[in-house]
């Protein structure tokens, strides 16, 4: 047999790692079914991302923001889902966010079938804990042109090491807040939530 070859050399600034093959809907689809192991997502063009794992500190802070939103949709309804669920936007791509909220209306609106794959529609409320795999430049990118332009409504974009949270909002605001040390909302987005900035340290 032989063995597999390993990328263990390859700095933390090549990833995440693109094919340069474009894979469409059912090729994406049949991708993740036979390498359920690897994390990736599937952009505009049709070619496959491929992420590192987070690191365990990142995975803290969004547990933290996790916990918090589900306990909201178990008081006033909607859905929160975890950093592997998958959404097919508008622009075809096929994305994940370290948390995202989806309203009861648009829950109403898909089938249980839908829910199984990975499912069309923009979630109303995203946070993505910043990934040090990739730059700031990157990031602010993704959030504006991967959420807001597909019709996300409210995102937030944590930074714990840089002690600091950016707020788009689907006017194409962006507000700084920092330090994170107070506790901010979810607001008209998401009536009635607010999270303590302190539990991400």
């Amino acid at each position: 047999m032989t063995s597999p070859t390993y990328c263990a050399d390859l700095p933390l600034a090549c990833y995440p790692l693109r094919t340069t093959k474009q894979f469409s809907e059912e090729d994406f689809w049949n991708f993740c079914a036979e390498h359920p192991d690897i994390f990736c997502e599937r952009n505009e063009n049709g070619s496959i991302i491929i992420s590192t794992p987070v690191f365990t500190k990142t995975g803290s802070a969004v547990a933290a923001v996790a916990a918090d939103l589900t306990m909201y949709c178990r008081q006033h309804g909607g859905q929160a889902f975890g950093s592997k669920a998958g959404f097919t936007l508008p622009d075809t791509s096929v994305r994940t966010a370290s948390v995202t909220y989806v309203s009861v209306e648009t829950m109403a609106s898909i089938s249980w079938t839908e829910l199984t794959k990975f499912a069309g529609l923009v979630p109303d409320f995203v946070v993505e804990v910043v990934d040090p795999t990739r730059s700031g430049f990157v990031n602010d990118l993704r959030m504006r042109t991967t959420w807001i332009a597909n019709g996300v409504k409210l995102a937030w974009l944590i930074d714990v090491d840089a002690d600091k949270l950016w707020i788009y909002r689907a006017d194409s605001s962006v507000k700084i807040v920092s330090p994170l040390n107070q506790t901010i909302t979810g607001e008209d987005v998401l009536p009635g939530f607010e999270f303590d900035l302190r539990l991400l340290s």
